[in-house]
């Protein structure tokens, strides 16, 4: 018997100067997702706004996550609306098939 764990994918996604890591991201349509996010400098957040995602600012060195249902197929744009990190390049795509 599975737990409700094993039917989660969860992404490690660190935040830096103006990026993220991993850049892309794919999972399956209706697949459970849980992004941990762990900033490496500065103050960063997440956010895809068609899935309603976000995590609140994370502070250097802190690690936040959030869990969410990818419940539609396509490319989906994550990034950072902190300052101008977005504009800087702190974008990543989402991809649902």
């Amino acid at each position: 018997m599975q737990s409700s764990n094993d039917l989660i994918k969860t992404v490690e996604v660190e935040s830096g100067s103006y990026y993220y890591k991993p850049n892309a991201i794919t999972v399956k349509k209706d697949e459970r997702v849980k992004i941990v996010m762990h900033s490496v400098s500065m103050m960063h957040d997440f956010n895809i706004d068609e899935l309603n995602v976000k995590i609140p600012i994370v502070k250097n060195g802190d690690t936040s996550t959030v869990e969410f249902i990818a419940d539609k197929v396509g490319t989906f744009e994550y990034y950072c609306s902190v300052g101008q990190h977005r504009q800087m390049g702190q974008v990543g795509k989402l991809i649902v098939e």
